[in-house]
């Protein structure tokens, strides 16, 4: 069986707090994460549709994490 995986370094402000705020959607097979003051997304599965709609779906919430901080003027 293909196995797919993929891992996200995204540079943000407050990756720790958009970490715990994204948290809540991890999967079984998704995670999210703050280490080093980088938001790390890590994706594992066999099925492309999948890691394409997931990866989508952080980048997605990210931005509207990034808006909202922004908004609280973070």
């Amino acid at each position: 069986m293909l196995r797919g995986f993929a891992r996200l370094e995204l540079d943000v402000e407050d990756a720790d707090v958009i970490a715990n705020a994204l948290k809540p959607d991890d999967l079984s097979w998704t995670r999210c994460y703050s280490q080093g003051g980088k938001l790390i997304i890590e994706i594992e599965t066999n099925r492309i549709g999948a890691m394409l709609v997931a990866t989508d779906d952080y980048f997605l919430n990210v931005r509207a994490a990034v808006s909202a901080l922004k908004s609280l003027g973070r």
